[in-house]
């Protein structure tokens, strides 16, 4: 599904040959009234050359006054912003001197607050039933757009287009309807083709679904199950191409990134965790384009939980836990369990790799976004957002900034050509996300939610209560 990008109405600026007049004086002497009288006349014609404001009509609008505008590209937030918001669309944006505030209309006045766009977030998996429960947990924590990375079965197709329709409250969802692994790999469940000609029929099958991209598995899982070949996956990405779709891998080897960047693949989540890049392979992700989406959030989970236990009484993270899972980490025992064994320790070897290679990337300007891979493990929806945000900042070493920018435009520019959203600009979606603390200062006040508006609406938030059989 693509969208294309309202474009911003002419901002009636207009050629003024007097913008080129000199109020200086060339000769070796100046006459005193004369110069003055230049001077008046020059400012003048500069003013009248600049362009005034644009007068808008505030019937119907909702005007977000005050504010500090972190606009989610990277660029300086704006202190003193206005955003006017026009049905489902931003009318304008920009300081308070450049965007006066509308009489008429609904003015919030956001003295002391802080406005982003509505998160995206490019890696989650729903489970088939608990769809609107996972959406509403998102909705409630400012994530506005979503990617479902492989794990489409049951109803959740169908929930997904109720959700497009608009019958069902969600963000924007974009699909890989179900992805690709090994016959015998991890996840179960997911398509194994045995052929490159069986892999094709299936592409062609999710094509005929209208999925937005093609996601396959790339990992052994810590040597517990065969990766899918090379000849299967240079298939898959091949018949994708012919079909429009691109396709995003989940990859731990730095040798697998390399073979399926020949196959044609641009977009991976997770990121090299076997060892540390060097500068070919950093110039190759430069070269070839490529974008990593590294969950490190999820990646950590394995211990991390329990090293912080009071991460157990977090109201948002207890909230987006299905209850039997919640149960496990509340047994000292299964905690105790998850820091002494074996996997742990090789996971955190490979955490230490991934960490280092997103900082590289970071630094060389190769593209990072934002997917939390909510849903898998102890992932929680909504608060694994957040969670990745403050992990990018505080262990991988990008700046708040960078981490907004990641989780805005970066982001929005890896599912859709022409995005109208990710990004607080004017004609694009009002998705917003109102702050009552400064997340520049700390990553961790994105949390601090004030209110969030989906489309030119105001949310009721709430966390919702996990659905009863």
């Amino acid at each position: 599904m693509r969208r294309r990008v309202i474009r911003a109405p002419d901002d009636g600026r207009a050629d003024c040959d007097a913008c080129g007049a000199d109020p200086r004086h060339t000769g070796s002497r100046r006459h005193p009234v004369l110069f003055r009288l230049l001077a008046v006349a020059s400012v003048a014609a500069l003013a009248a050359c600049a362009p005034s404001p644009r007068a808008i009509d505030g019937a119907g609008t909702i005007t977000i006054a005050g504010a500090t505008l972190i606009d989610g590209t990277g660029a300086p937030p704006v202190e003193d912003a206005v955003v006017i918001v026009r049905g489902d669309r931003i009318e304008r944006a920009g300081s308070r001197d450049d965007v006066p505030v509308p009489e008429g209309g609904e003015v919030v006045d956001a003295t002391g607050k802080f406005l982003i766009p509505g998160l995206v977030d490019l890696h989650n998996h729903y489970r088939d039933g608990l769809e609107e429960w996972s959406w509403a947990l998102q909705l409630h924590a400012g994530v506005l757009t979503v990617r479902s990375l492989g794990s489409d079965h049951g109803q959740t197709p169908a929930m997904i287009g109720e959700a497009r329709a608009g019958n069902v409250p969600a963000p924007r969802i974009f699909t890989a309807g179900v992805g690709f692994t090994h016959p015998e790999g991890f996840p179960p469940g997911k398509l194994g083709p045995a052929s490159e000609e069986e892999a094709r029929e299936m592409v062609r099958e999710l094509a005929a679904q209208e999925v937005d991209l093609i996601k396959m598995w790339v990992d052994t899982f810590l040597d517990t199950r065969p990766k899918i070949e090379p000849e299967i996956r240079s298939a898959i990405a091949d018949e994708a191409a012919q079909h429009g779709i691109p396709v995003a891998a989940h990859v731990f080897f730095e040798n697998d990134v390399w073979q399926l960047v020949d196959a044609g693949v641009r977009f991976f989540v997770h990121g090299v965790r076997d060892r540390e890049v060097d500068d070919e392979f950093v110039a190759m992700a430069l070269e070839k384009g490529l974008s990593f989406a590294p969950a490190l959030g999820q990646a950590k989970t394995f211990w991390w939980v329990a090293e912080h236990p009071e991460l157990l009484d977090d109201e948002e993270f207890r909230a987006g836990i299905q209850p039997a899972a919640f149960e496990r980490l509340l047994d000292p025992e299964n905690r105790a369990a998850m820091l002494e064994s074996e996997s742990t320790a090789r996971r955190r070897v490979a955490y230490d790799y991934v960490t280092k290679f997103v900082r590289r990337m970071n630094e060389a300007g190769v593209a990072l976004t934002v997917g939390s891979d909510s849903g898998a493990g102890t992932i929680a929806y909504g608060w694994g957002t957040h969670h990745e945000l403050e992990t990018l900042v505080e262990d991988a070493g990008l700046t708040p900034l960078e981490a907004l920018a990641a989780a805005g435009a970066a982001a929005a520019s890896e599912v859709t050509d022409d995005p109208d959203f990710g990004s607080v600009a004017e004609g694009n979606a009002a998705d917003l996300v109102l702050l009552s603390a400064d997340p520049l200062a700390d990553i961790r006040n994105t949390r601090r939610i004030d209110r969030v508006m989906q489309a030119g609406v105001w949310l009721e938030r709430g966390l919702p209560e996990f659905p009863q059989p």
